[in-house]
């Protein structure tokens, strides 16, 4: 298994209304974690993933997304020479 690999990922709803927060385990040699999400992964036409930040902690609060809608999140870790593989994506109504 990559040592880049995120095995422990979550997102939760936040304390407003369009907002999640996402946590994921520390890499120890992880420079940096790309934080990823859709409305469309589901999709078997459509898998159009944007990159929500580009953080250095393994959270993140993600805030603007539409209501009564359904998301799909992923999250990577990045080190001084490679991206990792991407997590497992997570699937939540917001």
């Amino acid at each position: 298994m990559s040592r880049l690999f995120i095995q422990s990922f979550n997102v939760t709803r936040g304390d407003d209304k369009g907002e999640v927060n996402i946590s994921w385990d520390s890499i120890s040699n992880a420079k940096l974690y790309i934080i990823q999400f859709s409305g469309t992964a589901g999709s078997k036409n459509n898998n159009e993933w944007k990159v929500a930040d580009i953080v250095n902690e393994s959270f993140y609060t993600l805030k603007g997304l539409k209501k009564n809608r359904t998301y799909f999140f992923r999250v990577a870790a990045v080190n001084s020479s490679k991206q990792g593989p991407w997590s497992r994506k997570i699937k939540k109504l917001i």
